[in-house]
């Protein structure tokens, strides 16, 4: 892993940043609190793929970027997009806050996120099969997730209540707003995989990333609304996304996997044939119940189940994503 000279300096100016916010001591326990649990999620991400798992080396790089350049360049285009907000919307902080939430801070952070799977030559190197944009999306995710983790358990949770508070919302959005950040960007990773490895149009690309800018869109206006059901249900739906990320880079294994299997076995088959027709001639015996054998089971036509049975998965989760917005919205409207 190589951190380069800018981001160095980027991480030198967010520590001075934070210390200064909050002195050293809620620092570094806003670090372990944030950037532990980020780690563990990342490794299961990384053994969810049980043939060909990522280095750590590419792992940590791409973690590293959504943790220093991803946070630096969204915090720029945030704050240029929230000032706008507040002009266009007749200087109404409470507006330019909702807009710049739900609409500029999503649109933002999912381009800045997944931008080393293009930028790093090593990282796009290792992407190779399509759940690979899984694994480092969610990489970029995670970063980004835990410097994020820090701003708001420093800045939020310290002036609400000390120590106490900053460990409980660090805790909170460490089974929460985290994962959101892995599900929201493994999506664009996925988008960029499939456009790496299939050769598709770089529209796949575009369309993950809009669904990832849904996801974080909706999860921010539940945050927005700050209502304690859903709170929970974003909390279920953050667990669910993990789960389902996990689970979809198991089935994109394991029909690689098949793939590979049932090569192996079709080409053993055709030499155990040849060896047996050589036998044959050999011993100068014909065997004629031949016609009555029935067909081999690993033909290379035979579909695996994870080809069939998640083929359309992926929007599934934009349904539910869909949902959950209606939800939000009626949540807004009947409202006393």
């Amino acid at each position: 892993m190589e951190i380069s000279r800018g981001q160095w300096i980027i991480i030198i100016l967010l520590t001075l940043s934070f210390i200064g916010m909050a002195g050293f001591i809620p620092f570094v326990i806003a670090v372990v609190l944030s950037f532990v649990p980020a780690y563990l999620y990342l490794k299961s991400i990384r053994n969810a793929e049980e043939m060909d798992r990522e280095p750590w080396s590419a792992l940590r790089t791409t973690f590293v970027w959504g943790a220093v350049s991803g946070v630096f360049y969204s915090m720029i285009f945030n704050t240029a997009g929230g000032a706008l907000a507040y002009v266009y919307s007749g200087n109404s902080e409470d507006l330019a806050f909702v807009i710049t939430a739900v609409v500029v801070a999503p649109i933002v952070e999912e381009f800045f996120k997944p931008l080393v799977l293009f930028r790093n030559a090593a990282v796009k190197g290792e992407i190779d099969e399509v759940e690979d944009g899984l694994v480092y999306g969610a990489a970029c995710g995670l970063g980004f997730g835990a410097t994020e983790n820090i701003l708001y358990g420093l800045s939020e949770g310290i002036v609400a209540g000390g120590i106490t508070g900053l460990i409980i919302l660090v805790v909170l959005r460490t089974v929460s707003s985290i994962l959101l950040h892995l599900t929201a960007t493994s999506f664009t990773g996925y988008g960029i995989s499939r456009y790496i490895v299939n050769g598709e149009p770089f529209g796949v690309v575009v369309k993950y990333y809009l669904l990832a800018v849904f996801i974080h869109a909706a999860w921010n206006a539940a945050a927005v609304l700050a209502s304690p059901f859903i709170l929970l249900f974003s909390i279920l739906l953050a667990i669910g996304g993990l789960e389902f990320s996990k689970r979809r880079i198991r089935e994109l294994d394991l029909e690689g996997s098949n793939i590979q299997a049932q090569s192996i076995r079709a080409v053993e088959g055709d030499i155990g044939d040849v060896w047996s027709q050589s036998r044959n001639k050999w011993e100068q015996k014909v065997d004629n119940r031949s016609g009555n054998t029935a067909a081999p089971i690993y033909e290379s036509s035979t579909e695996s189940p994870a080809s069939t049975m998640f083929q359309d998965i992926d929007w599934r989760q934009a349904l539910g994503g869909g949902l959950f917005l209606l939800f939000i919205l009626s949540d807004i409207l009947f409202q006393n």
